[in-house]
């Protein structure tokens, strides 16, 4: 008697099971872009299925599962989602518009040497604003785990309230790169490695002569999280030039040879952080970044950010700076 009770509530259990996975299956056949594959479709409904059965089995138990979605999954998700998400515009870095960046003191020096004969004046506030866009180009490289991605982020610096020299943009920087990003789960006493990247990256002021500023690096970035702080750590090599060509030989030893950034989130409020650093403690320099983000309306955020350090312009990477500023946020890291 035993056994046919143990049979019937297998059966009844895979019949609890097949239901809503042929559900999720006809969902994602319906949503997913043409690019998944049927493999790939029965793999996130199975694995969604062995979700929704622990749960069910330890609610029978009398145990509250809360199965939450990382901040990072949830964008990895979002970006995948829509039929047309190959070769559409999604947002990289965040974007901003910081209408009253103040600094400590503007520098005149890369002007007033590229033109000796005008009267350079540049106001210590200005209005900087970040655009940086991506682009998927190809899904599920290397057996799966592979996606190819192109993106541009301008950075520009606007004088906007510099009515006697015409507001000029005192400094615009281009930075157009191409990485991969694989997937990945280890973890590390809680830390989860959740993405792996790794690309190659120009930057460049678009300036000729004395003002040129420009250089290339293929960079690592390991992208780390736990809880609801998140963290990456990026290292990077510099390509170098001849030369003769290289406007700025000794770039990286301003703006150095990594980046470790992070943030953390609590609500709608994120806390962000950036350091960088050359490593070299008989001649160190680097640079700081703070900022924090809070909800304005639904779609736009509060921005403050502080800088301290070098090369938050090209123009003037090697020139210490100490900004903040306050404006808007479009689009956050998460």
């Amino acid at each position: 008697m035993r056994i046919v009770i143990v049979v019937l509530i297998f059966l009844c259990s895979q019949s609890l099971l097949a239901e809503p996975n042929s559900t999720c299956l006809q969902q994602q056949l319906e949503r997913s872009a043409d690019s998944m594959t049927v493999g790939q479709i029965r793999a996130y409904c199975d694995q969604q299925t062995v979700k929704q059965a622990t749960q069910l089995q330890l609610e029978q138990q009398g145990e509250t599962v809360l199965v939450e979605e990382s901040a990072i999954a949830r964008r990895l998700r979002l970006e995948r989602e829509g039929e047309d998400q190959l070769f559409s515009l999604q947002p990289h870095k965040p974007n901003y518009l910081i209408i009253s960046n103040n600094m400590a003191s503007a520098n005149e020096r890369p002007f007033t040497e590229a033109f000796p004969s005008q009267d350079v004046h540049l106001q210590p506030w200005e209005t900087k604003f970040q655009i940086s866009l991506k682009i998927p180009v190809a899904r599920d490289l290397f057996a799966g785990n592979g996606d190819l991605f192109v993106a541009y982020t301008n950075r520009s610096f606007w004088q906007q309230f510099n009515k006697d020299s015409s507001s000029p943009f005192r400094d615009s920087n281009h930075e157009p790169e191409a990485w991969l990003s694989f997937k990945n789960d280890s973890e590390l006493w809680g830390f989860k490695n959740s993405v792996i990247r790794t690309g190659l990256v120009h930057q460049s002021n678009g300036q000729a002569g004395l003002l040129s500023r420009s250089w290339n690096r293929v960079y690592a970035d390991f992208i780390v999280e736990k809880g609801n702080f998140y963290f990456s750590f990026k290292p990077w090599l510099r390509i170098n030039e001849d030369f003769d060509n290289d406007d700025n030989p000794d770039i990286d030893d301003y703006l150095g040879n990594f980046e470790f950034s992070g943030l953390y989130k609590k609500g709608e409020h994120t806390f962000d952080f950036m350091i960088r650093d050359n490593l070299d403690f008989s001649d160190n320099h680097g640079a700081l970044q703070l900022g924090w983000s809070f909800p304005v309306t639904n779609k736009v955020k509060g921005y403050v950010q502080w800088f301290n350090g070098y090369g938050e312009s090209l123009i003037d990477y090697n020139s210490y700076s100490n900004s903040i500023g306050v404006g808007i946020k479009l689009s956050d890291w998460l």
